[in-house]
């Protein structure tokens, strides 16, 4: 595999909306970019990762009060070309689709933190030492820490638009905050304090502070000239993976 120049990956946040979606969306089709959970809806990428059982295949939602907030994507997900998942925490291993691998935690130290697919695509991009990570959508909203009420069973859903697709497409993590409110994102993050590759947060107002926050028109005059045949990409990927 060529040395790669760099890695974006692609999440859920509002702050998505800042681009040029018409000139962003065909970019990342040329470059290594890793998409996470239903960005795969709007964006082409190198792969998808996900973590939740549920995402994947929403059999236990659709037998529950809150299978409304389980979108089935089951048959959308069979026609991407590669998908990442992780096998810790999800039981997929008897309904996999043949695009699909499960891999084990990429790293021992974040044992008991990779609970979020951000982490886990970073985790993953991290591994081949890029020499820059754009992380896209990577705000951690919340609301001014000194006005949410404290209490183990605090987990509010609210209004606040915190996906980049809005009211387009409505699932169980629409309006949940509970985790972000109740959590501090620069200790979920440290692990990449030591990082080879140079990470970027393309979020001016990301509540992320362990990463050099820039705006997309930054982030275009940091991208090298650098594109990929995907098709060889993910057979390289998948063999380093695996």
């Amino acid at each position: 595999m060529e040395k790669i120049k760099e890695i974006i990956i692609v999440g859920g946040g509002s702050s998505i909306k800042q681009a040029d979606l018409a000139y962003l969306e065909p970019l990342l089709a040329t470059k290594f970019t890793i998409l996470t959970n239903y960005s795969f809806k709007h964006f082409r990428g190198t792969f998808l990762t996900f973590m939740d059982k549920d995402f994947y295949e929403p059999a236990v939602c659709k037998t529950s009060e809150k299978k409304k907030e389980c979108p089935d994507i089951w048959e959308e997900l069979e026609k991407l070309p590669l998908i990442i998942g992780n096998k810790l925490n999800n039981g997929l291993t008897s309904i996999l689709h043949p695009n699909t691998i499960l891999l084990d935690c990429p790293r021992e130290e974040l044992h008991g933190k990779l609970i979020l697919t951000g982490i886990f695509a970073l985790t993953i991009a991290d591994m081949f030492e890029p020499e820059k990570i754009f992380l896209l959508g990577f705000d951690w909203d919340r609301r001014d820490p000194k006005t949410i009420p404290t209490g183990k069973n605090y987990n509010p859903n609210s209004d606040l638009d915190i996906h980049y697709y809005g009211k387009e497409l409505k699932h169980r993590g629409s309006g949940y905050m509970g985790f972000y409110e109740n959590h501090d994102p620069n200790n979920y993050f440290k692990y990449f304090d030591k990082s080879k590759s140079k990470i970027y947060n393309v979020s001016p107002n990301s509540n992320i502070q362990n990463f050099k926050k820039i705006d997309y028109t930054e982030m275009y005059s940091l991208l090298s000239n650098q594109i990929f045949n995907q098709e060889k990409l993910r057979e390289e990927i998948k063999s380093k993976l695996t």
